[in-house]
């Protein structure tokens, strides 16, 4: 009798140690394939890669983007009709160049910038596309780097990005 309850508190024992070892191999294996998967093997490196411009597209040659102080100027909030019979609520703030300050009449020093071409360039690209390119990521994307051409060659070493504050379709 003494040996069925020895045998019975081994049992036990090893049921109590079995959770404990499974639950020690799983933080092992877990902690190994993070170190293969995770970190180790340099994934999601997209993730975090940022890009350090070095020359401002469409700024002035030789601006130093690291050291250059950067403005950027936010247009009013524009309705725009869709070519699909939606419509688009957009705001869109501008990068500008070092050295360009945003201004408008009346507000500080320096020369305000006219924003009129610019909102023209936005309305017109943006009304010429549809609800279901602007819903895809990689529509907007398309559309802001669209924006940012047409904006740099309207506005030369004034703009160099596009910037959407809001983005709202119905």
């Amino acid at each position: 009798m003494g040996k069925k309850k020895d045998d019975k508190a081994g049992e036990d024992g090893e049921q109590k140690k079995s959770p404990v070892k499974l639950i020690g191999m799983m933080v092992a294996i877990a902690g190994v394939g993070y170190m293969l998967g995770g970190r180790g093997a340099g994934a999601g490196t997209e993730a975090v890669t940022t890009t350090t411009i070095v020359q401002l597209e469409g700024c002035a040659e030789g601006t130093d983007a690291t050291t250059a102080e950067h403005n950027t100027l936010d247009l009013e909030s524009m309705s725009i009709n869709l070519n699909d019979g939606h419509y688009l609520r957009v705001t869109v703030s501008l990068g500008l160049c070092p050295g360009v300050v945003g201004v408008a009449a009346g507000e500080g020093a320096g020369e305000p910038l006219n924003t009129a071409p610019a909102k023209d360039i936005i309305v017109s690209t943006l009304s010429g596309n549809s609800m279901a390119i602007l819903s895809e990521p990689e529509g907007r994307e398309n559309v802001k780097e669209l924006l940012t051409q047409r904006l740099a060659h309207e506005y030369p070493e004034e703009i160099y990005e596009v910037y959407f504050l809001e983005f709202v379709m119905q």
